[in-house]
């Protein structure tokens, strides 16, 4: 009797604790259940008072699931929203994948179009590839010299008239040479226009723009508004005296220039002349690393590139990043080249690749869009300068040699000066046969051999 009374006290108590442990186990999951609806349902609505379109929102514990968003830009507008609310703890998508591959060296930033789905294409006169504007320009002030020029995501947008011809044509250049293909409306002539002080230096303030990556300025008579956002008071303060630099004191200028404290990306890219490629760094976004992976993968093939991107939210967007896609497809053709992008500035080499024709220093098509692509990054970083190097085969004499390869360093360096390069800031260097990377015994070799270099750095400091 005594062991029946212990074998149903031990059978109750068992129950009772198993009762206790499934009711506790069915709370925590009710718990888990509940909180998890609470947040999609908050991620729901705020969503829906932002008026960002979702696809599908999904919850597991705190971390959201996201995926449908119509664009990069959507994407940023969902992640800073979801990120507010109490509760969540990471905000994933669902739907990007591994490697985005860009198929087009002219696609834009915008997923290969402007925000209004307008596709590129090329505008007449220009001498480069843009996109069609997808707003109407702000109407300007009547009878006065006008600019309007925004920079957002690598792609310049402008619109404004000036009173002649000569004017019009730099700022075009500068566009060109700087944000093309990603240029999207242009500025106009209206000779009956008033002249301003700042209208000879305009194509310089447009230049001036990718200090800060999104960033404006509206020049209207001798009135300036800057606006923007620096990742920092350094950045701040080197545009707007960069800017008022080029404007004069005679220009009124109101900057509204504000500061988001966010890092430098950091990226590190080079290609050892064995037909692979390495990558390393810091960028500020999953999109902006898929682009640069995706044109690498495009160029080298994706066995072929090693490395990784790692991405972290407190990292500013900068200019040279939404560049690096275009770089890499320029310098195809040049088997070794390395380059580094560190706080927006672009240092770096080029070695071989594009060559010359025997014993002529006449630059051929692939050698100027190297140049173009020099041109652009020594233009828009005042503060670097570039040393082109020319080399020969080792046919004919070394004082025939050496003469020849000062001609080919000076017919790249000509050609940067006149694409609006400062000739105080590069210089050419002759080495005559004096330093091969091909086999001088071969066609092939010397044809490698007749070649420029380039070096893109920091000015050198004054000794003490």
């Amino acid at each position: 009797m005594t062991t029946d009374r212990r074998r149903l006290k031990s059978v109750l108590i068992g129950g009772v604790i198993g009762l206790f442990v499934l009711l506790l186990g069915t709370a925590v999951v009710w718990g888990v259940q509940n909180e998890e609806n609470d947040i999609r349902d908050r991620v729901s609505a705020a969503l829906a008072d932002a008026n960002i379109g979702i696809q599908e929102i999904e919850v597991e514990g705190r971390d959201v699931l996201l995926s449908g968003a119509s664009g990069e830009d959507a994407r940023a507008a969902a992640e800073n929203v979801v990120r507010e609310l109490d509760g969540v703890r990471t905000v994933v998508w669902n739907d990007l994948p591994d490697v985005v591959i860009i198929t087009d060296p002219t696609q834009a930033p915008t997923d290969g179009s402007t925000t209004s789905g307008v596709p590129l294409t090329t505008l007449a006169g220009n001498g480069g590839t843009s996109v069609a504007p997808s707003t109407t320009p702000t109407e300007p002030p009547p009878g006065v010299a006008n600019i309007s020029a925004s920079l957002n995501q690598g792609v310049l947008t402008l619109s404004g008239a000036v009173p002649d011809a000569e004017s019009a044509a730099r700022i075009a250049g500068v566009a060109d040479l700087i944000y093309a293909p990603f240029v999207v409306g242009e500025v106009t002539v209206d000779p009956s226009l008033e002249t301003a002080s700042w209208v000879p230096g305009a194509a310089a303030v447009i230049g001036r723009l990718p200090i800060v990556s999104t960033s404006s300025i509206t020049l209207a008579g001798e009135a300036a508004t800057i606006t923007g956002n620096a990742p920092t008071d350094v950045r701040k303060a080197q545009l707007e005296g960069a800017l008022a630099q080029v404007l004069g004191p005679e220009v009124a200028v109101d900057s509204q220039v504000s500061v988001t404290n966010l890092a430098a990306p950091f990226l590190a890219a080079s290609a050892p002349g064995d037909g692979t490629m390495n990558l390393e760094g810091v960028v500020p976004s999953q999109a902006v690393a898929e682009r640069i992976v995706g044109a690498a993968v495009q160029v080298y093939g994706e066995d072929n590139v090693t490395g990784s991107l790692e991405v972290q939210g407190d990292v500013a967007e900068t200019f040279s990043l939404f560049r690096v896609p275009l770089v890499f497809i320029q310098f195809a053709p040049v088997p070794q080249w390395e380059f580094t992008i560190d706080d927006d500035v672009i240092t770096g080499a080029l070695k071989g690749g594009a060559t010359f024709e025997y014993g002529s220093s006449q630059l051929s098509d692939q050698l100027v869009v190297l140049l173009n692509t020099a041109a652009g990054i020594l233009v828009r970083n005042p503060t670097l300068v570039g040393t082109v190097e020319g080399h020969t085969d080792d046919v004919g004499s070394e004082g025939f040699n050496q003469t020849l390869s000062e001609s080919r360093a000076q017919s790249a360096v000509d050609y940067l000066i006149a694409a609006g390069v400062d000739a105080a800031r590069v210089f050419a260097i002759g080495y005559g046969e004096s330093r091969p990377i091909g086999d001088n015994s071969t066609e092939e070799g010397r044809a490698i051999n007749r070649r420029i270099e380039f070096f893109l750095g920091p000015a050198p400091q004054g000794g003490a």
